[in-house]
């Protein structure tokens, strides 16, 4: 490799260096290839959301997944994977969280997002870990500056990175786009370069993230290789007239460079440089459907059982009507929303897959449906009742312009399925030029079933409008760049404008949706300063839903009295949980929480199952005997939520993130989301069950908690030697027994407190080692894990370095939850030692 990358650079001419610094595309993650298309792509293999993955708390399943994604990979004819995540969840409001692997503790997103890199690097695909670093908030995350010490930022949102590439070595890194202690983390040269290059030894691929280059020649110097995506709008001419009037030297571009030749020959690329690029495939392969399904029923969390309601398998052939209530129980809520969203091969519906698979064990079983209430952010897109004129398939077609005015021949079209008409990647790079405007028009026939007031919605990213048979029912031709947005597309739409309209039931109806490309701000050219980021998200999203006549609530309550269960399947879906916001409260959408109320006291035997990425307020728990925490678990969410009712998958999930009583008990209370694009990170080292421990606040649900059908003993912990010595490990073991009448999985987790005065305020303790057994009826095991250098130290700010006090005393703590301690065991550091380097 060094001689070819040796002679490819020596080759290469300053303009061909220059623009090697701005990348074309590559494939986003993590739970599944997407392609390259952010919509109407080819379909994927859609695995639980990151979160989901992370409370299974198995390396196995994580390591499997990374061969199915290497798999897919090659489907999508693509080298380099953009996952895993691993930013901390820092508040609960966070609109990313559920697609980060961390949760709540470093320590769990670094061991598991090293799991996910080896696997999916052995396949020679490269990851990415992202964000680096600290991109745990949506709001402002263009501009925000994030203030904290060094020690939060070296003992929690560095540490899942530093894991990765220890025992990983990633080919590639991606940064984030805020500021982190006043400079951007695309320019910090503190960052990408003392720590993750000198510090850390890291040789691989720095990018930024999407649009995400704040500068010219600080980012070349600071280390960042790639400006993301291509064609480059901050590099490449500009870094060429940079080092020709004297702003930079050509080492620092060679440096970069080097390493993105030595990332083209790890792909492969350089064996065959003018082969052209071949076409993406998609393979509904039938071993990933079953390795999902084991998958997602995995991450599934049972919060609640109190009164022996589930397994319900045993109970099925005796009772005549179960009912599926709830928004979000016959909708096919597989994931959260933004770049990591995708078209999976199938989605599945929880009633609807309840009743297709009870058909085949319980053919006398009643299953019901009823909505109970609406949930929606936005007005839904366009149902199937929506169709093509020239292809009649669902959806609408879609032609391109060259021109502002919609003047004719088209120059591109294509069959959109989605009413979200993002124009983001999906024109022609050879007819549309980065900075060019252009118009585009969709039509659709659109057939109601009802007659009633409809209701019909748009947001648009440039001036747009909606005419329905040719009359313009929507005008949003006003816009402009300096005009208001809202969270729609991905936080670059106008405000949802919505209209009603009175159809009749069976009549077919246009619909055209008209829109311009919005006005580019013009970005200065400033060599040496920070720059602000140009936006380049275009297109609208246009809605519609027949009027609701019927009271849904009151049909629920009438279902829920008749039946003997009730399964009440609430939560949050793609609109309330995504990238580019926050969540504004904890609070489920709607008038959902009041729905639960009603059902609980209509019908006591109801099962609660909530699909979300991050904790819920629960003010009705104390009526609720059973609590499902089902996430977002990808295509096999219908066939996973039906194993686990019944029993056919015993629940092993235990939770990744604490879930707190209410949002004023979390430890950035009253500094999320900050003022003024600014936020300090008051709570220091004390994030999650840290916070928890040390301000002795009960949670709702704490750090690791989740129940089984079965029950654990744990007993007889134990070290492999009293005392820890420089250089070598120490193993620690406990012995796990199943108890119950039940195979079940247990999920050990191992803290480290040290319990002799520390030099700095230490938390109470801290994850450092966790197992997962699998038992039989009566069997017991071995769970254990070792104990490292990087386990019993902290950071030091005024030592710069980590350190371990000299014969320092700590505790190692076995338990099946951060707050269900079963057994403790002792040892201490070897007397001379206080350094960890």
């Amino acid at each position: 490799m060094d001689e070819w990358v040796s002679s490819k650079l020596s080759q290469l001419t300053l303009e061909e260096k220059a623009f090697m610094l701005s990348g074309v595309d590559t494939s986003d993650g993590p739970i599944g290839i997407r392609g390259g298309t952010m919509v109407d792509g080819t379909t994927a293999a859609m695995a639980p959301s990151a979160v989901s993955l992370s409370a299974t708390w198995d390396l196995d399943i994580i390591s499997k997944l990374g061969d199915l994604l290497a798999t897919e990979m090659r489907d999508k004819k693509a080298d380099i994977l953009l996952a895993p995540t691993v930013c901390l969840h820092r508040s609960p409001l966070g609109g990313r969280n559920f697609e980060s692997l961390s949760g709540d503790d470093p320590f769990l997103g670094g061991k598991m997002a090293a799991e996910y890199i080896k696997a999916v690097q052995k396949h020679d695909i490269g990851a990415t870990i992202k964000h680096f670093a600290a991109n745990d908030q949506e709001t402002g995350r263009f501009k925000v500056d994030q203030q904290m010490e060094e020690r939060c930022l070296r003992e929690l949102h560095l540490v899942p990175f530093q894991m990765a590439v220890r025992e990983a070595d990633p080919w590639c890194v991606m940064g984030s786009y805020s500021k982190i202690n006043g400079t951007y983390a695309s320019n910090n040269k503190w960052l990408l370069d003392d720590v993750l290059r000198k510090e850390w030894g890291y040789k691989g691929v720095v990018m930024s993230d999407w649009f995400g280059m704040n500068s010219i020649v600080p980012s070349v110097q600071a280390g960042m290789d790639l400006e993301m995506p291509g064609p480059p709008r901050k590099r490449g001419r500009n870094l060429v007239d940079a080092m020709t009037k004297g702003f930079m030297k050509e080492e620092d571009l060679d440096t970069c460079v080097e390493r993105i030749l030595r990332l083209i020959h790890k792909t492969g690329k350089h064996k065959h440089p003018n082969r052209p690029e071949e076409p993406e495939e998609a393979h509904d392969r039938p071993e990933h459907r079953t390795f999902l399904r084991q998958a997602a029923g995995d991450g599934i969390v049972l919060l609640k059982n109190d009164a022996g309601l589930l397994p319900l398998g045993p109970r099925l052939n005796a009772i005549k009507q179960i009912a599926f209530i709830g928004p979000n129980a016959n909708e096919s809520v597989a994931a959260g929303g933004g770049s990591a969203a995708l078209n999976p091969h199938y989605r599945q519906r929880p009633y609807e897959q309840f009743v297709n698979n009870a058909a085949l064990y319980y053919p006398d079983l009643v299953v019901k449906h009823a909505k109970g209430c609406l949930s929606n952010k936005f007005v839904p897109l366009f149902p199937e009742t929506c169709v093509s004129p020239q292809n009649g398939q669902h959806g609408m077609f879609m032609e391109y312009y060259d021109n502002m005015e919609f003047r004719g021949p088209a120059v591109h079209s294509a069959h959109r399925t989605s009413t979200l008409l993002s124009c983001y990647d999906n024109l022609p790079q050879q007819i549309f030029k980065p900075g060019m405007r252009y118009s585009y028009r969709a039509t659709g026939l659109l057939t109601p079933k009802t007659s009633g007031k409809h209701t019909f919605s748009m947001g648009t990213c440039g001036p747009g409008r909606m005419l329905l048979n040719g009359v313009i029912i929507i005008d949003i031709m006003d816009r402009n760049k300096d005009s208001e947005r809202s969270e729609m597309f991905m936080g670059y739409a106008s405000p949802e404008q919505r209209v009603e309209w009175e159809m009749i039931a069976g009549e077919t109806y246009t619909v055209t949706v008209e829109g311009i490309s919005r006005e580019l701000d013009h970005i200065p050219v400033h060599y040496t300063d920070e720059l602000y980021r140009d936006e380049v998200m275009d297109g609208s999203r246009v809605g519609f839903m027949e009027e609701v006549k019927e009271d849904l609530m009151g049909e629920a309550v009438i279902l829920a009295e008749q039946s003997d269960i009730v399964v009440l399947v609430v939560g949050k879906n793609i609109e309330w949980e995504s990238e580019s916001y926050d969540m504004k409260s904890m609070e489920l959408p709607g008038r959902q929480d009041e729905l639960i109320e009603r059902i609980l006291a209509t019908n006591p035997n109801t099962i609660i199952v909530n699909q979300s990425g991050t904790p819920i307020s629960m003010p009705w728990l104390r009526y609720a005997t059973t609590v499902v925490q089902a996430w977002y678990q990808g295509q096999e969410l219908g066939n996973a939520l039906f194993d686990i009712l019944t029993g056919a998958i015993n629940p092993s999930g235990k939770l990744p993130v604490t879930f707190p009583k209410r949002l004023e008990d979390t430890p950035c209370f009253g500094n999320y989301p900050g003022e003024n694009n600014r936020v300090v990170y008051e709570e220091g080292i004390y994030l999650g069950y840290r916070h928890y421990d040390k301000a002795k606040v009960a949670p709702q649900f704490p750090f690791g908690f989740g129940l089984s059908y079965t029950t654990f003993e744990y007993s007889s912990l134990r070290v492999s030697a009293p005392v820890f010595k420089d250089g070598t490990k120490l193993l620690v073991e406990v012995e796990i027994k199943n108890v119950g009448e039940r195979f079940g999985k247990e999920v050990v987790q191992f803290y480290v407190s040290q319990v002799s005065v520390s030099g700095l305020p230490r938390p109470v303790k801290e994850l450092k080692g966790f197992a997962k057994v699998s038992l039989d009826p009566g069997e017991a095991k071995t769970a254990s894990c070792e104990l490292d250098k990087y386990a019993l130290g902290y950071y030091n700010t005024e030592k710069r370095s980590w350190v371990v006090d000299e014969n320092a005393e700590f505790e190692v703590r076995a338990a099946a939850s951060s707050a269900d301690i079963r057994c403790t065991a002792t040892f201490r550091v070897q007397e001379g030692l206080s350094w960890v380097n």
